[in-house]
């Protein structure tokens, strides 16, 4: 699906004239497979704010629409998303790159042609390689790793955790990233497994998990893997507490393992519960009036960066992207997430990360950072 878009400066502001300029917002996420409701739900937040911009005439007289892109979740059609924004001259910024593999390809590109935009890859290592052009209105692996690791020890009162990942960029780094916490909190990491991607079948990986009998497993891997290997776990009677990262944040997960297969499991998420707040509570009122169900995991994150573009077009010296870039760094904008700004290096000032557990199929937070 592609949806070409501008955004238009009105012929008056302020009484000087001013020449309309068109330019096209890029939008690129998982829209199909696996993970499409991640990419649809979050770009749903984004334009549930957007159109509210629009309604009221816009920023400044411009007006925001979508060239919105399927990048499937697959670095090479990431690539392809990303050449494709950056040959067309009027796109500006982008909203880009839900997975740390795909933003690991296409961040490059990006930075290469100067195009600014706003990523949703969570490994850390991606703001520490000098990209000048991008990003992350959202907190990292460093955090999402964190909290598993102290609440295994300080409340489970974990002594030993078996690491299990997809050998992804996302699996496999904060997987690694829980087991040095673990470690470092004094815990004892019995093995670290691999399993590819596309494995549907655990039985042997859970075969060697059950003779080692640990307290914890932390499983780095995104849906459906999540949900068979829970279910797969409980078959097999192994008796650990299962602990996965935020692709586990989705009815999905406890619908497609079952809810008594998951019961006890913890996901770690940078969301916070949609009645933490007054303004959250507006945010997921909106959302519900608007697509007729609840917000999707990262919505609320999407309608952030739709107030974050807002405050960008608000600071802009014009709509060229170095211009746009260097609006987009120095931003500082009160948000439903709170005051939000980035430091050198792209990445949040302030990143809070939230810790669920799934009681009687449902999760319910138990703690947060």
């Amino acid at each position: 699906m592609k949806l070409r878009a501008a955004l238009m400066i009105s012929a008056s502001l302020l009484a000087t004239p001013v020449l309309a300029e068109e330019m096209t917002i890029g939008l690129s996420a998982p829209l199909s497979g696996a993970q499409a409701y991640f990419g649809n739900t979050w770009h749903n937040g984004f334009k549930l704010y957007a159109d509210a911009l629009n309604k009221a005439g816009g920023v400044n007289g411009v007006t925001i629409n979508y060239n919105q892109q399927d990048d499937k979740a697959d670095p090479r059609e990431g690539t392809l998303v990303a050449q494709l924004f950056c040959d067309d001259d009027d796109v500006v910024i982008g909203l880009v790159n839900f997975n740390s593999g795909v933003a690991q390809s296409t961040l490059p590109i990006y930075d290469d042609c100067g195009l600014p935009n706003m990523t949703f890859g969570s490994n850390p290592s991606l703001t520490q390689q000098g990209y000048e052009y991008m990003v992350r209105p959202v907190a990292n692996d460093l955090a999402g790793a964190l909290l598993p690791a102290q609440y295994a020890l300080e409340t489970l009162g974990a002594k030993t955790a078996v690491i299990v990942n997809d050998k992804q960029v996302f699996g496999q780094g904060i997987s690694e990233i829980f087991g040095k916490n673990f470690k470092d909190g004094g815990g004892e990491v019995l093995d670290t497994l691999a399993v590819a991607p596309t494995d549907v079948d655990f039985s042997a990986v859970l075969g060697q998990i059950k003779q080692m009998n640990p307290d914890v497993i932390y499983l780095g891997a995104v849906m459906p893997q999540l949900a068979l290997f829970a279910r797969q776990m409980h078959d097999q009677g192994v008796k650990a507490t299962l602990m996965v990262p935020d692709g586990g944040y989705t009815p999905e997960f406890i619908e497609q393992a079952g809810a008594e297969n998951v019961e006890g499991a913890t996901v770690a998420i940078q969301v916070p519960p949609m009645d933490a707040s007054d303004a959250i509570k507006d945010f997921a009122a909106k959302y519900q009036e608007a697509y007729g169900e609840e917000p999707g995991p990262y919505s609320i994150y999407g309608y952030v960066q739709g107030q974050i573009l807002e405050e960008v077009l608000k600071t802009t010296a014009d709509l060229s992207r170095e211009a746009m870039n260097e609006a987009l760094h120095n931003v500082s904008v009160d948000t439903v997430m709170g005051h939000l700004e980035f430091d050198e290096n792209g990445d949040l000032k302030v990143a809070p990360s939230f810790l669920y557990k799934v009681e009687d199929g449902a999760f319910v937070l138990i703690d947060q950072m």
